[in-house]
């Protein structure tokens, strides 16, 4: 089965108003090989979704020692001292809400 039927399938089960084991039943397809599809097209849509973000670096001589990552109406501000373990948690959490 291609991408494209698995892709059509999935929609159409997301679109049935059915949970997916009861869409599954009533179309003869195995259970299993759908939550591989549907988990394949997830990827495939968070992959879409994703952008790179604006890096702005302090200018030589600049009295601030400030770094601003910006994306979309996200804004964080990392200066001299930051925790690199607070900033890996920042991003994870924007990272899940984004």
């Amino acid at each position: 089965m291609t991408n494209h039927e698995q892709l059509a399938l999935v929609a159409e089960c997301r679109g049935s108003g059915m949970t997916a084991k009861e869409w599954c039943k009533a179309r003869g397809v195995n259970y299993r090989h759908y939550i591989y599809w549907a988990s394949k097209v997830n990827k495939s849509q968070r992959d879409a979704q994703q952008q790179w973000a604006s890096v702005e670096l302090p200018k030589e001589g600049s009295a601030t020692s400030e770094v601003r990552l910006t994306c979309g109406r996200w804004t964080i501000c990392v200066g001299a001292g930051f925790s690199p373990a607070l900033l890996a948690d920042v991003l994870k959490v924007v990272d899940a809400v984004c």
